[in-house]
């Protein structure tokens, strides 16, 4: 019988039992020693018959019986035949039903598809999916050798705040609309740079990028690749693929549904999310937006008295020049940038918006 069908406390002695191993051990030298089973038995407190069963077992068995064992009978007649334990596991691998609804497939009794289920490990739904993969867990040794870039869905804000916080209804057709939060993170220093835009598409994610590798590139991190999802705008955006192209950056794309591969990019999402979208309520979207750019720049700047990872991990960032990448960037040539990306910069900019509210940082 496999160890993991068997219950956590089967190996384990009960709850009501009067004497564990030491008790047991105790029980068998006073009876060598010549007190008499009665009187051992009174001394631990427990009867005579127990008494007799523990030192018999001690006789036949010596040290082994003062083992754990399971307490398992040894034969079980009245148990589920393995047939019908083989249907119960076929009908709960295809159906993938709880016991109620097998019972009127099977005509078995509930109980009874409960007790196999438990006993073969399949009472949980989860257990009928595959063990996911083990977790490879990675980090390149130098900042700027691979940076995450994805982007994340919000509703923006009426005036008076967000549903999340008041109940309220908003009249009319289309609501307040949709932002998207894109973000770039650094691989080795978890450095963030993030920005506000109207949409994921082709241009936007063409300009953020652009603008994140010109802020890289400012502090002397030199981007030699960018891993992102396979959305359309980054597989088959003819202005996302001329950015990278200008500057000389691989672009890694994750297997369909796995946005684990990106593991680093939906951490720094789920921080946003909790520490900044959804951490207070906001009047409107223009509060939420100061509150945007002040997040991001404390996020990338932790207190000089923290002695934390994220301090040395920015410590680390900020240390690195252009040597130790081992080649030496040039500062970014605007005739590298092509015409139509720089005309969606352009055009980006051209939004309303506060100041602070688009760009991660106010340098």
């Amino acid at each position: 019988m496999n160890s993991k069908r068997h219950k956590e406390g089967s190996l384990v002695s009960h709850s009501r039992a009067k004497l564990n191993a030491y008790g047991r051990r105790l029980l068998c030298e006073r009876i060598e020693s010549g007190f008499p089973v009665r009187v051992a038995a009174r001394m631990v407190g427990i009867s005579h018959a127990r008494a007799y069963i523990i030192w018999h077992r001690y006789t036949a068995e010596r040290e082994a019986a003062f083992q754990l064992r399971s307490s398992r009978p040894h034969r079980s007649p009245r148990r589920t035949s393995p047939r019908i334990e083989l249907r119960i596991e076929r009908a709960r691998r295809r159906k993938r039903w709880g016991p109620l609804r097998l019972q009127w497939l099977l005509g078995i009794a509930r109980s009874t598809i409960y007790a196999v289920l438990r006993r073969l490990g399949l009472s949980r739904r989860r257990d009928l999916d595959p063990a996911p993969p083990p977790a490879r867990r990675y980090e390149r040794p130098t900042p700027g050798d691979l940076i995450h870039v994805d982007t994340k869905k919000l509703g923006r804000l009426v005036p008076g705040g967000g549903k999340r916080f008041w109940d309220l209804k908003v009249t009319g057709h289309g609501g307040a609309g949709w932002e998207y939060v894109h973000i770039a993170v650094d691989d080795r220093s978890r450095v963030l740079y993030a920005e506000r835009l109207a949409s994921e598409r082709a241009g936007d994610a063409a300009s953020f990028l652009a603008r994140a590798l010109a802020y890289f590139a400012d502090r002397g991190v030199q981007v030699r690749q960018v891993m992102t999802d396979n959305h359309f705008s980054y597989t088959h955006g003819r202005l996302f693929r001329a950015v990278r192209e200008a500057w000389g950056i691989e672009h890694i794309t994750i297997p369909r549904y796995t946005p684990r591969w990106n593991g680093k990019a939906e951490a720094a999402i789920g921080i946003l999310l909790r520490e900044w979208a959804y951490a207070r309520p906001y009047m409107d979207n223009r509060a939420r937006a100061i509150a945007f750019s002040r997040f991001v720049h404390s996020y990338n700047h932790p207190a000089s008295t923290a002695s934390s990872e994220a301090s040395h991990r920015c410590n680390d960032f900020s240390r690195t020049s252009t040597t130790s990448v081992g080649t030496t960037p040039s500062p970014r040539p605007r005739h590298r940038t092509p015409v139509h990306a720089r005309a969606v910069r352009d055009t980006s900019r051209s939004e309303t918006a506060p100041r602070g509210e688009r760009l991660g940082f106010d340098d």
